[in-house]
Protein backbone atom coordinates (compact mmCIF):
# COMPACT_ATOMS: atom_id res chain seq x y z
CA UNK A 1 0.00 0.00 0.00
CA UNK A 2 1.29 3.49 -0.83
CA UNK A 3 2.38 5.57 2.10
CA UNK A 4 1.73 9.28 2.37
CA UNK A 5 4.56 11.74 2.05
CA UNK A 6 6.30 12.20 5.40
CA UNK A 7 6.87 15.66 6.83
CA UNK A 8 10.62 15.22 6.49
CA UNK A 9 10.40 14.10 2.85
CA UNK A 10 8.06 16.96 2.02
CA UNK A 11 10.37 19.47 3.66
CA UNK A 12 13.32 18.01 1.77
CA UNK A 13 11.55 18.44 -1.58
CA UNK A 14 10.71 22.06 -0.74
CA UNK A 15 14.29 22.84 0.28
CA UNK A 16 15.69 21.14 -2.84
CA UNK A 17 13.37 23.27 -4.98
CA UNK A 18 14.48 26.36 -3.07
CA UNK A 19 18.12 25.48 -3.65
CA UNK A 20 17.49 25.01 -7.39
CA UNK A 21 15.75 28.39 -7.46
CA UNK A 22 18.68 30.07 -5.70
CA UNK A 23 21.49 28.44 -7.70
CA UNK A 24 19.77 29.35 -10.98
CA UNK A 25 18.98 32.88 -9.83
CA UNK A 26 22.50 33.60 -8.58
CA UNK A 27 24.48 32.16 -11.51
CA UNK A 28 23.20 32.07 -15.10
CA UNK A 29 20.26 34.40 -14.43
CA UNK A 30 22.05 37.27 -12.73
CA UNK A 31 25.67 37.20 -13.88
CA UNK A 32 24.80 39.20 -16.99
CA UNK A 33 23.08 41.86 -14.85
CA UNK A 34 26.04 42.27 -12.49
CA UNK A 35 28.74 42.08 -15.17
CA UNK A 36 28.41 45.68 -16.46
CA UNK A 37 29.27 46.98 -12.98
CA UNK A 38 32.27 44.63 -12.78
CA UNK A 39 33.39 45.62 -16.29
CA UNK A 40 33.18 49.31 -15.40
CA UNK A 41 35.28 48.83 -12.26
CA UNK A 42 37.98 46.64 -13.81
CA UNK A 43 37.93 48.09 -17.35
CA UNK A 44 37.50 44.65 -18.90
CA UNK A 45 36.51 44.10 -22.50
CA UNK A 46 33.18 42.43 -23.27
CA UNK A 47 35.09 39.50 -24.72
CA UNK A 48 36.98 39.00 -21.47
CA UNK A 49 33.78 39.22 -19.46
CA UNK A 50 32.12 36.72 -21.79
CA UNK A 51 34.74 34.12 -20.89
CA UNK A 52 33.09 33.89 -17.50
CA UNK A 53 29.85 32.71 -19.11
CA UNK A 54 31.84 30.22 -21.17
CA UNK A 55 33.49 28.73 -18.08
CA UNK A 56 30.19 28.70 -16.18
CA UNK A 57 28.44 26.77 -18.95
CA UNK A 58 31.38 24.49 -19.75
CA UNK A 59 31.95 23.39 -16.16
CA UNK A 60 28.23 22.82 -15.65
CA UNK A 61 28.24 20.39 -18.57
CA UNK A 62 31.50 18.68 -17.63
CA UNK A 63 30.44 18.16 -14.01
CA UNK A 64 26.94 16.87 -14.76
CA UNK A 65 28.11 13.23 -15.11
CA UNK A 66 30.45 13.74 -12.14
CA UNK A 67 27.43 14.82 -10.07
CA UNK A 68 25.79 11.43 -10.70
CA UNK A 69 28.91 9.56 -9.58
CA UNK A 70 29.34 11.79 -6.54
CA UNK A 71 25.75 11.25 -5.43
CA UNK A 72 26.10 7.48 -5.69
CA UNK A 73 29.46 7.24 -3.95
CA UNK A 74 29.12 9.92 -1.27
CA UNK A 75 25.41 9.64 -0.49
CA UNK A 76 23.00 12.55 -0.46
CA UNK A 77 24.32 14.31 2.64
CA UNK A 78 28.00 14.43 1.74
CA UNK A 79 27.20 15.14 -1.90
CA UNK A 80 25.14 18.23 -1.07
CA UNK A 81 27.67 19.36 1.52
CA UNK A 82 30.33 19.21 -1.20
CA UNK A 83 28.12 20.97 -3.77
CA UNK A 84 27.20 23.70 -1.33
CA UNK A 85 30.85 24.26 -0.41
CA UNK A 86 31.84 24.57 -4.08
CA UNK A 87 29.09 27.10 -4.86
CA UNK A 88 29.81 29.13 -1.72
CA UNK A 89 33.50 29.17 -2.64
CA UNK A 90 32.59 30.42 -6.11
CA UNK A 91 30.37 33.22 -4.84
CA UNK A 92 32.90 34.31 -2.21
CA UNK A 93 35.71 34.27 -4.77
CA UNK A 94 33.54 36.43 -7.03
CA UNK A 95 32.73 38.85 -4.21
CA UNK A 96 36.44 39.39 -3.49
CA UNK A 97 37.68 39.19 -7.10
CA UNK A 98 40.35 41.69 -8.12
CA UNK A 99 41.50 40.13 -11.40
CA UNK A 100 40.35 38.26 -14.47
CA UNK A 101 41.97 35.10 -13.12
CA UNK A 102 39.90 35.21 -9.92
CA UNK A 103 36.76 35.92 -11.94
CA UNK A 104 37.32 32.87 -14.17
CA UNK A 105 38.13 30.64 -11.18
CA UNK A 106 34.93 31.85 -9.51
CA UNK A 107 32.69 31.20 -12.52
CA UNK A 108 34.30 27.79 -12.99
CA UNK A 109 33.50 26.92 -9.38
CA UNK A 110 29.93 28.12 -9.86
CA UNK A 111 29.56 25.97 -12.97
CA UNK A 112 30.82 22.87 -11.16
CA UNK A 113 28.67 23.68 -8.14
CA UNK A 114 25.59 24.23 -10.30
CA UNK A 115 25.94 20.71 -11.67
CA UNK A 116 26.40 19.28 -8.17
CA UNK A 117 23.40 21.10 -6.66
CA UNK A 118 20.91 21.45 -9.51
CA UNK A 119 18.72 19.22 -11.63
CA UNK A 120 20.82 16.05 -12.08
CA UNK A 121 20.95 15.02 -8.39
CA UNK A 122 17.89 17.04 -7.38
CA UNK A 123 15.53 15.31 -9.79
CA UNK A 124 16.62 11.92 -8.50
CA UNK A 125 16.29 12.85 -4.82
CA UNK A 126 12.87 14.44 -5.33
CA UNK A 127 11.71 11.34 -7.23
CA UNK A 128 13.01 9.03 -4.52
CA UNK A 129 11.51 11.09 -1.70
CA UNK A 130 8.05 11.25 -3.28
CA UNK A 131 5.29 8.65 -3.52
CA UNK A 132 5.15 7.12 -7.00
CA UNK A 133 1.68 8.54 -7.80
CA UNK A 134 2.97 12.10 -7.19
CA UNK A 135 6.44 11.65 -8.69
CA UNK A 136 5.96 13.45 -12.00
CA UNK A 137 4.14 16.35 -10.37
CA UNK A 138 6.95 16.69 -7.82
CA UNK A 139 9.59 16.60 -10.57
CA UNK A 140 7.66 19.18 -12.58
CA UNK A 141 7.40 21.52 -9.60
CA UNK A 142 11.08 21.03 -8.81
CA UNK A 143 12.12 21.91 -12.37
CA UNK A 144 9.70 24.86 -12.30
CA UNK A 145 11.53 26.22 -9.27
CA UNK A 146 14.72 26.34 -11.34
CA UNK A 147 12.84 28.13 -14.11
CA UNK A 148 11.43 30.62 -11.60
CA UNK A 149 14.98 31.33 -10.49
CA UNK A 150 15.72 32.34 -14.06
CA UNK A 151 12.88 34.87 -13.86
CA UNK A 152 13.73 36.21 -10.40
CA UNK A 153 17.53 36.35 -10.69
CA UNK A 154 17.77 39.41 -12.95
CA UNK A 155 15.14 41.22 -10.85
CA UNK A 156 17.02 40.45 -7.63
CA UNK A 157 20.37 41.58 -9.03
CA UNK A 158 18.94 44.72 -10.60
CA UNK A 159 17.07 45.65 -7.39
CA UNK A 160 20.28 45.42 -5.39
CA UNK A 161 22.23 47.55 -7.86
CA UNK A 162 19.41 50.11 -8.05
CA UNK A 163 19.45 50.38 -4.26
CA UNK A 164 23.04 51.64 -4.49
CA UNK A 165 24.64 48.54 -2.98
CA UNK A 166 28.02 47.37 -4.25
CA UNK A 167 28.00 44.42 -6.66
CA UNK A 168 30.22 42.50 -4.25
CA UNK A 169 27.40 42.50 -1.72
CA UNK A 170 25.20 40.57 -4.15
CA UNK A 171 27.71 37.74 -4.50
CA UNK A 172 28.32 37.67 -0.74
CA UNK A 173 24.57 37.48 -0.03
CA UNK A 174 24.28 34.72 -2.62
CA UNK A 175 26.97 32.73 -0.80
CA UNK A 176 25.06 33.01 2.49
CA UNK A 177 21.76 31.95 0.87
CA UNK A 178 23.28 28.89 -0.82
CA UNK A 179 25.12 27.91 2.38
CA UNK A 180 21.83 27.97 4.30
CA UNK A 181 20.00 25.93 1.63
CA UNK A 182 22.76 23.31 1.43
CA UNK A 183 22.86 23.01 5.23
CA UNK A 184 19.11 22.36 5.33
CA UNK A 185 19.41 19.69 2.64
CA UNK A 186 22.19 17.96 4.59
CA UNK A 187 20.03 18.08 7.72
CA UNK A 188 16.92 16.66 6.02
CA UNK A 189 18.41 14.13 3.59
CA UNK A 190 18.29 10.45 4.45
CA UNK A 191 21.82 8.98 4.16
CA UNK A 192 20.32 5.99 2.26
CA UNK A 193 18.69 8.11 -0.44
CA UNK A 194 21.33 7.54 -3.10
CA UNK A 195 21.92 3.87 -2.39
CA UNK A 196 19.06 1.85 -3.84
CA UNK A 197 15.34 2.09 -4.39
CA UNK A 198 12.64 2.52 -1.83
CA UNK A 199 14.64 3.38 1.29
CA UNK A 200 13.43 6.89 2.09
CA UNK A 201 10.58 7.25 4.50
CA UNK A 202 7.56 8.64 2.74
CA UNK A 203 8.48 7.23 -0.65
CA UNK A 204 6.13 4.74 -2.21
CA UNK A 205 7.72 1.42 -3.06
CA UNK A 206 8.15 0.85 -6.78
CA UNK A 207 5.83 -1.78 -8.22
CA UNK A 208 7.70 -5.02 -8.52
CA UNK A 209 7.46 -5.09 -12.30
CA UNK A 210 9.05 -1.60 -12.50
CA UNK A 211 12.02 -2.60 -10.40
CA UNK A 212 13.22 -4.76 -13.27
CA UNK A 213 13.02 -2.07 -15.94
CA UNK A 214 16.10 -0.23 -14.69
CA UNK A 215 18.76 -0.22 -17.39
CA UNK A 216 22.45 0.10 -16.77
CA UNK A 217 23.66 3.53 -17.81
CA UNK A 218 25.91 2.05 -20.50
CA UNK A 219 23.15 -0.06 -22.03
CA UNK A 220 20.68 2.84 -22.01
CA UNK A 221 23.16 5.22 -23.65
CA UNK A 222 23.63 2.77 -26.53
CA UNK A 223 19.96 2.83 -27.54
CA UNK A 224 18.53 4.97 -30.37
CA UNK A 225 15.93 6.36 -27.96
CA UNK A 226 18.59 7.83 -25.68
CA UNK A 227 20.41 9.41 -28.62
CA UNK A 228 17.20 10.99 -29.93
CA UNK A 229 16.17 12.31 -26.50
CA UNK A 230 19.68 13.71 -26.09
CA UNK A 231 19.52 15.39 -29.51
CA UNK A 232 16.09 16.88 -28.77
CA UNK A 233 17.28 18.44 -25.52
CA UNK A 234 20.40 19.77 -27.24
CA UNK A 235 18.26 21.47 -29.89
CA UNK A 236 16.05 22.92 -27.15
CA UNK A 237 19.15 24.27 -25.39
CA UNK A 238 20.46 25.78 -28.64
CA UNK A 239 17.18 27.68 -28.96
CA UNK A 240 16.92 28.52 -25.25
CA UNK A 241 20.39 29.97 -24.68
CA UNK A 242 20.26 31.87 -27.97
CA UNK A 243 16.88 33.37 -27.08
CA UNK A 244 18.19 34.35 -23.65
CA UNK A 245 21.16 36.10 -25.24
CA UNK A 246 19.77 37.75 -28.37
CA UNK A 247 15.95 37.86 -28.39
CA UNK A 248 15.68 41.35 -26.89
CA UNK A 249 18.32 42.74 -29.26
CA UNK A 250 16.62 41.07 -32.24
CA UNK A 251 13.18 42.42 -31.35
CA UNK A 252 14.69 45.89 -30.98
CA UNK A 253 16.31 45.56 -34.42
CA UNK A 254 12.89 44.83 -35.92
CA UNK A 255 11.64 48.18 -34.63
CA UNK A 256 9.79 47.08 -31.50
CA UNK A 257 10.20 49.17 -28.33
CA UNK A 258 12.82 48.07 -25.82
CA UNK A 259 10.24 47.91 -23.01
CA UNK A 260 8.04 45.64 -25.14
CA UNK A 261 11.01 43.42 -26.09
CA UNK A 262 11.94 43.03 -22.42
CA UNK A 263 8.31 42.24 -21.57
CA UNK A 264 8.30 39.50 -24.21
CA UNK A 265 11.41 37.96 -22.71
CA UNK A 266 9.77 38.09 -19.28
CA UNK A 267 6.70 36.35 -20.72
CA UNK A 268 8.98 33.74 -22.30
CA UNK A 269 10.76 33.15 -18.98
CA UNK A 270 7.52 32.88 -17.03
CA UNK A 271 6.04 30.33 -19.43
CA UNK A 272 9.31 28.40 -19.36
CA UNK A 273 8.90 27.98 -15.60
CA UNK A 274 5.16 27.31 -15.77
CA UNK A 275 5.47 24.66 -18.48
CA UNK A 276 7.75 22.57 -16.28
CA UNK A 277 5.12 22.43 -13.54
CA UNK A 278 2.34 21.87 -16.09
CA UNK A 279 4.23 18.88 -17.48
CA UNK A 280 4.02 17.09 -14.15
CA UNK A 281 0.22 17.30 -14.30
CA UNK A 282 -0.18 16.64 -18.03
CA UNK A 283 1.98 13.51 -18.06
CA UNK A 284 -0.73 11.68 -16.13
CA UNK A 285 -2.99 12.19 -19.14
CA UNK A 286 -0.56 12.49 -22.07
CA UNK A 287 2.58 10.41 -22.62
CA UNK A 288 5.98 11.99 -21.98
CA UNK A 289 6.89 11.23 -25.61
CA UNK A 290 3.86 13.20 -26.85
CA UNK A 291 4.78 16.09 -24.56
CA UNK A 292 8.31 16.14 -25.99
CA UNK A 293 6.97 16.08 -29.56
CA UNK A 294 4.67 18.97 -28.67
CA UNK A 295 7.57 20.86 -27.09
CA UNK A 296 9.82 20.53 -30.13
CA UNK A 297 7.00 21.43 -32.54
CA UNK A 298 6.26 24.49 -30.40
CA UNK A 299 9.96 25.32 -30.53
CA UNK A 300 9.77 25.33 -34.33
CA UNK A 301 6.76 27.68 -34.26
CA UNK A 302 8.31 29.97 -31.66
CA UNK A 303 11.68 30.33 -33.39
CA UNK A 304 9.97 30.93 -36.75
CA UNK A 305 7.83 33.67 -35.19
CA UNK A 306 10.94 35.22 -33.63
CA UNK A 307 12.73 35.20 -36.99
CA UNK A 308 9.97 37.32 -38.54
CA UNK A 309 8.84 39.19 -35.43
CA UNK A 310 8.30 42.60 -36.94
CA UNK A 311 4.94 43.01 -35.22
CA UNK A 312 3.76 42.72 -31.61
CA UNK A 313 1.50 39.77 -32.51
CA UNK A 314 4.39 37.68 -33.85
CA UNK A 315 6.52 38.63 -30.84
CA UNK A 316 3.78 37.35 -28.53
CA UNK A 317 3.56 34.10 -30.53
CA UNK A 318 7.33 33.71 -30.12
CA UNK A 319 7.22 34.27 -26.34
CA UNK A 320 4.26 31.94 -25.76
CA UNK A 321 5.35 29.05 -27.98
CA UNK A 322 9.07 29.19 -27.26
CA UNK A 323 8.65 29.73 -23.53
CA UNK A 324 6.32 26.74 -23.32
CA UNK A 325 8.66 24.71 -25.55
CA UNK A 326 11.82 25.10 -23.51
CA UNK A 327 10.15 24.44 -20.16
CA UNK A 328 8.24 21.41 -21.47
CA UNK A 329 11.36 20.01 -23.16
CA UNK A 330 13.20 20.19 -19.84
CA UNK A 331 10.43 18.25 -18.10
CA UNK A 332 9.57 15.80 -20.88
CA UNK A 333 13.15 14.66 -21.52
CA UNK A 334 13.60 13.99 -17.80
CA UNK A 335 10.29 12.12 -17.51
CA UNK A 336 10.95 10.13 -20.68
CA UNK A 337 14.41 9.01 -19.55
CA UNK A 338 12.96 7.76 -16.26
CA UNK A 339 9.99 6.12 -18.02
CA UNK A 340 12.17 4.30 -20.56
CA UNK A 341 15.22 3.40 -18.49
CA UNK A 342 14.10 3.47 -14.85
CA UNK A 343 14.95 5.71 -11.91
CA UNK A 344 17.98 3.88 -10.53
CA UNK A 345 20.53 5.17 -13.05
CA UNK A 346 18.69 8.38 -14.01
CA UNK A 347 21.38 10.65 -12.49
CA UNK A 348 23.99 9.14 -14.83
CA UNK A 349 21.65 9.42 -17.81
CA UNK A 350 20.69 13.01 -17.00
CA UNK A 351 24.36 13.79 -16.53
CA UNK A 352 25.18 12.31 -19.93
CA UNK A 353 22.40 14.26 -21.63
CA UNK A 354 23.50 17.52 -20.02
CA UNK A 355 27.13 16.91 -20.94
CA UNK A 356 26.18 16.35 -24.59
CA UNK A 357 23.96 19.45 -24.53
CA UNK A 358 26.91 21.60 -23.48
CA UNK A 359 27.65 22.10 -27.18
CA UNK A 360 24.49 24.24 -27.28
CA UNK A 361 26.44 26.99 -25.54
CA UNK A 362 27.83 27.72 -29.01
CA UNK A 363 24.33 28.84 -29.99
CA UNK A 364 24.73 32.54 -29.09
CA UNK A 365 28.13 32.68 -30.81
CA UNK A 366 26.72 31.15 -34.00
CA UNK A 367 23.78 33.57 -33.87
CA UNK A 368 26.16 36.50 -33.38
CA UNK A 369 28.14 35.38 -36.42
CA UNK A 370 24.86 35.19 -38.34
CA UNK A 371 24.04 38.78 -37.40
CA UNK A 372 27.50 39.95 -38.45
CA UNK A 373 27.38 38.08 -41.75
CA UNK A 374 23.73 38.60 -42.78
CA UNK A 375 22.97 41.71 -40.70
CA UNK A 376 20.15 39.75 -39.09
CA UNK A 377 19.54 36.96 -36.58
CA UNK A 378 16.62 35.66 -38.65
CA UNK A 379 18.52 33.11 -40.80
CA UNK A 380 19.97 31.27 -37.80
CA UNK A 381 16.62 31.40 -35.98
CA UNK A 382 15.04 29.65 -38.97
CA UNK A 383 17.80 27.03 -38.98
CA UNK A 384 17.13 26.37 -35.29
CA UNK A 385 13.39 26.16 -36.06
CA UNK A 386 14.09 23.56 -38.75
CA UNK A 387 16.25 21.54 -36.36
CA UNK A 388 13.44 21.60 -33.78
CA UNK A 389 10.95 20.33 -36.36
CA UNK A 390 13.30 17.50 -37.36
CA UNK A 391 13.75 16.63 -33.67
CA UNK A 392 9.97 16.49 -33.22
CA UNK A 393 9.68 14.02 -36.13
CA UNK A 394 12.47 11.82 -34.77
CA UNK A 395 10.96 11.76 -31.27
CA UNK A 396 7.54 10.87 -32.70
CA UNK A 397 8.96 7.95 -34.68
CA UNK A 398 11.76 6.69 -32.41
CA UNK A 399 11.62 3.05 -31.30
CA UNK A 400 10.85 2.76 -27.60
CA UNK A 401 13.21 0.42 -25.72
CA UNK A 402 11.48 -2.77 -24.62
CA UNK A 403 13.20 -4.56 -21.75
CA UNK A 404 16.46 -3.87 -20.04
CA UNK A 405 19.15 -6.36 -21.14
CA UNK A 406 19.94 -8.93 -18.49
CA UNK A 407 23.26 -8.53 -16.76
CA UNK A 408 25.75 -11.20 -17.74
CA UNK A 409 26.53 -13.58 -14.88
CA UNK A 410 29.88 -13.15 -13.21
CA UNK A 411 32.48 -15.71 -14.22
CA UNK A 412 32.78 -18.62 -11.87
Amino acid sequence: MARSLSLRAGALCIVLAGAFFLITATTFASLGVILPAMIAEFQWSWGTAGLGFTMLALLTGVFSPIAATSLERLGARFHYALGGAVVVAGHLTLSYAQSVGAYLVATSLLGAGFALLANVPGTYIVARATALKWRNIAIGLYLAAGGAGGVAGPLMANALLQSGADWRAYWFASALAIAAAAALIVLLADPKLAHGPGTHSGAEAEPEENQHTDWSARAAMSTPAFAIICAALTVAYFCGVTVSTWSVAHLEKTGLATSFAVAMFSLYSGLNAGARALGGWLVKRVSARALLVCAMASNAVGMSALAFAGSPALAVIFAVFDGFAFGMAMFATTALLIEYFGLKNSPALLGGVNLAATIAMLGPTIAGWSADHWQSFSPIFMIYAGAALVAAIFVATMPAPENAPKAEPAPA
